[in-house]
């Protein structure tokens, strides 16, 4: 014998989804005063892996990409 699902137990439970949904979207977009941001630098191209404390050294004359 098939049971029918009372409309308010149906209500309730899309009610107490769209507070859950709410709720985690509420907290995902709420930032605390206490979150620490790290500014991101950007290093350049010819040094990808950034000052790591080595000198950078100059170019040597004829190395460049029209040398032989």
């Amino acid at each position: 014998m098939k049971r029918e699902v009372p409309t308010w137990v149906a209500v309730l439970i899309i009610v107490a989804v769209l507070a859950i949904a709410g709720f985690w979207l509420y907290r995902s977009t709420a930032r605390s005063s206490s979150d620490v941001v790290v500014e991101q630098t950007f290093g350049s191209e010819s040094d990808p892996y950034g000052k790591q404390g080595t000198p950078t050294a100059t170019p040597r004359a004829g190395t460049g990409a029209s040398s032989p």
